[in-house]
């Protein structure tokens, strides 16, 4: 049974548009997977169709909290440009422009698919949404391989430095401090790279079927999406409710 305090909490995740937009991408590869359960299953295709159907009005419907995205993505790119490390601010402007792409042929997609506008060649502007998609995340895991060297170091100065400390007759209890400051960075910060390298490893599987790239079926990228869209629920959820 939910408590006040855990039912105030849910609230404030679906009061945000990144809350409710991530629910509804959880469910639309839930009725993605499940579709294809119950079509491997023999299932009878009124079944199957109710759940193709939630799938296809849930992708349109997420299309719509997106409109403004490459806006977003824009933006950040242009910050991104004033990263001071060569690499990370070539991945992350490759991540930014690749997502700018992405969710503008999206809204050429959701046009065509809501029929207000059909554009002759969607076929070809879906495909280079995806293969957009897909050079986004592959930014990102270079981004992330990059980023794991880096902690690597880190984490052998950090090492150095605390044996330094350990082996000082007069520790100062600011050295001490400080020593227990940096170590609390770096474990968060491994965290938070491990935690993007994953969601972008399993990511990436989506893209990469439907470009034909990988030979996956429908109840991989349904389980896919599934985890990937549990990964960004819960960060959203720590981010409003701690």
């Amino acid at each position: 049974m939910l408590t006040h305090s855990g039912v105030d909490a849910f609230n404030r995740y679906l009061n945000t548009t990144v809350g409710r937009e991530k629910l509804c991408r959880f469910v639309q590869y839930f009725a993605r997977f499940y579709a294809y359960y119950l079509f491997r299953n023999g299932a009878p295709k009124e079944t199957i169709q109710r759940w193709v159907n939630l799938k296809t009005h849930l992708g349109n419907g997420r299309k719509f909290f997106r409109l403004l995205k490459p806006v977003e993505f824009a933006q950040s790119g242009i910050k991104s440009l004033s990263i001071q490390d060569e690499v990370l601010r070539f991945t992350a402007v490759a991540k930014q422009a690749g997502m700018f792409f992405y969710y503008m042929s999206e809204v050429f997609v959701l046009s065509n698919s809501i029929n207000f506008y059909k554009p002759a060649n969607i076929k070809k502007i879906t495909e280079l949404g995806q293969k957009c998609w897909f050079f986004a995340i592959a930014a990102s895991l270079i981004s992330g391989l990059y980023k794991f060297k880096q902690l690597s170091v880190r984490e052998h100065m950090l090492e150095k430095s605390r044996k330094a400390i350990v082996n000082t007759e007069e520790k100062s209890e600011t050295q001490i401090a400080d020593l227990k400051a940096q170590e609390k960075a770096l474990a968060r910060d491994k965290y938070t790279t491990r935690y993007t390298f994953i969601s972008d490893a399993v990511d990436i599987i989506i893209p990469s079927a439907g470009l034909g790239w990988l030979k996956a079926d429908e109840g991989i990228v349904g389980l896919a999406g599934i985890t990937t869209s549990l990964l960004a629920m819960n960060t959203q959820w720590k981010k409003l409710n701690g």
